[in-house]
């Protein structure tokens, strides 16, 4: 009963809690969109972990940011991937080496994450 107990406590916050959905498919871009953790590390600023669950949920792509509400810019800080859809990353993500400030292109998924982020920061 003890092991039930552990295992739905761990499972239990990231089902509940853990991933919302910043962007649903669409015609131009069969991905889902979710935001897996957010945190505070600064005015205006976060840490995020997102990923995309590709068509057909083939496969999943994550990304760790810190988002810059202020300049509406992010830096890249790591990212991985995994086959079939997972809402966890992999143990170790890759780190992005040489990796800078990006303004937001309109339109663009990451763009939609930032505008997501700072929205709800309120």
């Amino acid at each position: 009963m003890k092991i039930h107990v552990a295992i739905v406590s761990l499972f239990f916050p990231l089902a509940c809690f853990g991933a919302e959905m910043y962007r649903a498919p669409s015609s131009g871009d069969s991905g889902a969109y979710y935001i897996l953790k957010q945190e505070t590390i600064g005015a205006e600023m976060f840490k995020v972990l997102s990923n995309r669950v590709g068509k057909g949920a083939a496969y999943t792509d994550f990304t760790e940011l810190k988002v810059n509400c202020k300049s509406k810019q992010f830096f890249e800080l790591a990212g991985g991937e995994a086959d079939g859809k997972q809402m966890t990353p992999p143990p170790e993500l890759t780190l992005r080496k040489n990796s800078k400030w990006v303004h937001l292109v309109p339109g663009s998924s990451k763009s939609d994450l930032v505008k997501f982020v700072c929205s709800k920061k309120k």
